[in-house]
């Protein structure tokens, strides 16, 4: 690995925690390089046996699901600098649930899993990092698996903000995710997303800043849950 691409390598939330000389040190005896996908390439296929930690360097993937019907729906958009399906290398089955499709030129290394192994003796701070990555991703899917009960967006979107509510205790709510995290935890566009929590403001139900929420009309968010 050259040294632009550790330095992409070291903003990956995985890996923050370590210092890139320590980085560069561990990778030096070690034959690790990057790969280019042209876009609307697959840097990996559902189905494929994953036995390397994908870890996207710059550029964009979309995780792509084919239905049983032939239908391909895009789940998730991977920006880089991350790491893909990091759960998945450490399943019995071992097996990509989502295709991996290039949006534009990406740029990829891949991490077998006994290197992972050895990065985690290596670097206590990554296997912290690592189960932390999973819980958040398991508390992210709990949460939009909740919010299938809700038929409309504006009901998600108040489904979720009332439990944070509930959760910091009050009406002033700093949101976990930003809005395209939203946007793909309740399965629609983030222009969706964004038209939607400004008819809430300009109804006068909530405030919002950035990522700071403040539920003004309880009664009335509760009131729309409650539609049929």
């Amino acid at each position: 690995m050259n040294r632009r691409e550790l330095v992409a390598l070291s903003e990956v939330s995985l890996f923050r925690e370590i210092d890139i000389l320590d980085l560069e040190g561990f990778f030096k005896e070690r034959a690790v390089h990057s790969e280019t996908v042209p876009p609307d390439g697959f840097a990996a296929l559902q189905g494929d046996p994953y036995d390397e930690l994908i870890i996207l360097l710059e550029g964009e993937a979309g995780a792509m699901m084919a239905a049983p019907g032939g239908k391909v729906v895009r789940i998730e958009t991977l920006q880089a600098p991350c790491a893909a399906a990091t759960a998945v290398l450490f399943s019995t089955e071992k097996t990509l649930p989502v295709s991996l499709q290039s949006l534009g030129t990406l740029v990829i290394v891949r991490l077998p899993r006994g290197l992972v192994v050895d990065m985690m003796q290596a670097f206590p701070s990554l296997m912290e990092a690592y189960l932390t990555e999973n819980g958040d991703k398991l508390v992210f899917l709990a949460e939009k698996i909740r919010l299938f009960q809700f038929k409309s967006l504006r009901q998600k979107i108040v489904g979720h903000l009332m439990l944070l509510c509930s959760r910091q205790g009050g009406p002033e709510i700093k949101m976990s995710y930003s809005r395209e995290e939203l946007a793909q935890l309740m399965g629609v566009a983030r222009p969706s997303l964004s038209r939607e929590f400004s008819a809430l403001v300009q109804e006068g139900l909530i405030e919002a800043s950035g990522r700071r929420v403040r539920i003004l009309d309880q009664k009335a968010l509760k009131a729309v849950l409650a539609l049929d």
